[in-house]
């Protein structure tokens, strides 16, 4: 009896151990995420100020990138809280959940694969849908994703290193998240970055 729950009140500090470190990762991300985006919004040139109830229209680049970001973090919600829920090790062991799981992660890369073919088929076009402003901040925004590559591996190395380093290995687990959570950073952040572009012109 005493071993069994000694073995229950250790398997309850694993699954908290589990969801800290998950829990460490995402805000380390949007912190990032944040922190980048302020700079980039507090470093943008000062240009003079329209007529008061001045408004410009959006162009079409700035409204993919609005319909990208939104269909983009509607899947990558759904992703966290299936693991804020379930937990990263039940959703790996569990085929039913880490379908799902996975499901969700390849929205997010099926939705950035249309925006980028419609990226691409207007950058091949002459016809005027993008102009040599909307040509420059698109050719800047791949900038964000590299650093938001970089942000979530940074995020990630932190927080296992901190919370594994007396084990001396990180749970398999964790490897695929890491991989999704990259990949799903750097979607993300090129419609952002094509955002942040505008707002700083």
């Amino acid at each position: 009896m005493y071993n069994l729950l000694y073995y229950l009140g250790d398997l309850k500090d694993a699954e908290s151990h589990t969801m800290s470190v998950i829990l460490w990762g995402i805000l380390a991300i949007l912190v990032g995420l944040a922190g980048f985006t302020l700079v980039a919004w507090l470093r943008r040139p000062k240009l003079p100020p329209l007529a008061p109830g001045t408004e410009l229209p959006a162009t079409p680049l700035q409204r993919l990138a609005r319909w990208g970001l939104l269909l983009g973090v509607l899947p990558g919600i759904a992703a966290i809280a299936m693991v804020l829920h379930y937990g990263a090790q039940r959703i790996y062991d569990d085929d039913g959940l880490r379908l799902v799981f996975t499901l969700f992660l390849l929205a997010i890369i099926v939705i950035f694969l249309v925006v980028t073919v419609r990226l691409t088929t207007w950058t091949t076009r002459a016809d005027g849908t993008l102009d040599e402003r909307d040509r420059v901040i698109l050719g800047r925004a791949p900038v964000f994703q590299s650093a938001a590559m970089l942000l979530t591996l940074a995020a990630w190395e932190v927080g296992l290193i901190e919370h594994f380093h007396t084990a001396g290995a990180v749970p398999l687990f964790y490897l695929y998240l890491i991989f999704w959570s990259c990949w799903a950073a750097s979607l993300l952040a090129l419609p952002l970055g094509i955002l942040v572009g505008y707002r700083r012109r």
